[in-house]
């Protein structure tokens, strides 16, 4: 079985929960209170901010112009289309930018961030990819999964911010990146495979906590 597969259907469990998170159903059905939303969005640019320097981590670490490429065009993805969706929402509510940067992390956006900066901190590529691969590719599996069965969300005030997450385009950036981590992982002794697993599911729980956070 390929890594990444057998990374995915490690986290599946995890994942299934999560998309029957009453947060992400309420926001599909329509039921979900904007400030709840904007309580999400506030942390999530937090989060994003980190996520951010993750990948930033991976740039000085590439030793390749395919690997610049790639951690380049995801910092690029991150701070240009992920950030201003959320720029956007926050500033349509009342909260600049400014604000958003000096409020502080709740403590599952907090324990994200410091394990994704943690594992970039003392990991080579193959970690990086691991513990922000569950980020990118759960997105498209929860958001994908609930427009298929809600597809009323497109007129829904949220679509503009979570239709990032959908369609072809989107896709196709699970799939590049799923194979680039596929090749990155290939041939790695068999300890390192088995924490890179770890890793993978670690992240995925903290995205399960992620979703518990904005629902409170």
């Amino acid at each position: 079985m390929p890594f990444i597969r057998e990374a995915v259907e490690g986290a599946m469990d995890l994942w299934e929960q999560c998309l029957r998170h009453p947060f992400l159903l309420e926001l599909h059905e329509g039921r979900l209170p904007e400030r709840k939303f904007t309580n999400y969005i506030v942390q999530d640019s937090i989060y994003l901010r980190e996520y951010a320097r993750v990948f930033g981590v991976g740039i000085q670490r590439s030793e390749t112009y395919r690997d610049l490429r790639m951690f380049y065009s995801q910092l690029g993805f991150v701070t240009e289309r992920e950030s201003a969706a959320r720029v956007r929402w926050l500033r349509e509510h009342g909260i600049s930018e400014g604000q958003a940067d000096s409020m502080p992390a709740l403590p599952a956006c907090r324990d994200y961030t410091r394990f994704m900066l943690g594992e970039a901190a003392v990991g080579g590529l193959p970690e990086i990819m691991m513990a922000t691969l569950p980020c990118t590719l759960s997105y498209f599996y929860l958001f994908d999964n609930l427009l298929q069965r809600y597809p009323g969300v497109r007129e829904q005030p949220y679509w503009y911010v979570v239709s990032e997450y959908t369609g072809e385009g989107y896709r196709q950036v699970c799939e590049t990146l799923g194979v680039y981590a596929e090749g990155l992982c290939s041939g790695l002794p068999g300890a390192r495979r088995d924490r890179l697993q770890w890793i993978f599911r670690r992240a995925s729980e903290h995205e399960l906590a992620f979703w518990d956070m904005a629902y409170a």
